[in-house]
């Protein structure tokens, strides 16, 4: 027998209930009384499948536009608005990212849209 004395048994094998007095096989060497080697054990099992190895597909692409009759058109007004280029793209980032939870944009969100560009509301005709 090689390896080391296992540490939980102490060699014998076996180890015993404190309260009622049975014995076990110990769970570290499985009887054997000497510890176990670990590189036999244990195996690295992850991408073991040919369907591992391939690139993960990548979903679909992200909106560059609003797709949204509101949304179009508060991007618009954005864009034709007098702002900075940053301030711009995080706008209409924002107004693409509430078409893609909410479905469109709710006159709530135009409202306030709309007041952080500093945009009138348009005139009904």
């Amino acid at each position: 027998m090689e390896g080391e004395v296992c540490g939980i048994c102490g060699g014998d094998g076996r180890v015993a209930n404190a309260f009622g007095g049975s014995t076990a096989t110990c769970p570290g060497c499985h009887g054997t009384g000497r510890k176990t080697d670990v590189s036999q054990v244990f195996r690295d099992v992850t991408k073991t499948k040919p369907s591992h190895h391939k690139a993960p597909a990548s979903g679909p692409a992200a909106a560059k536009w609003p797709t949204s009759l509101e949304g179009t058109q508060l991007a618009n007004a954005i864009r034709d608005g007098s702002l900075g280029a940053d301030v711009k793209t995080r706008l209409i980032v924002e107004i693409i990212d509430h078409e893609a939870t909410h479905g469109r944009c709710t006159q709530t969100f135009v409202k306030k849209m709309r007041k952080q560009a500093g945009i009138a509301a348009p005139t009904p005709k």
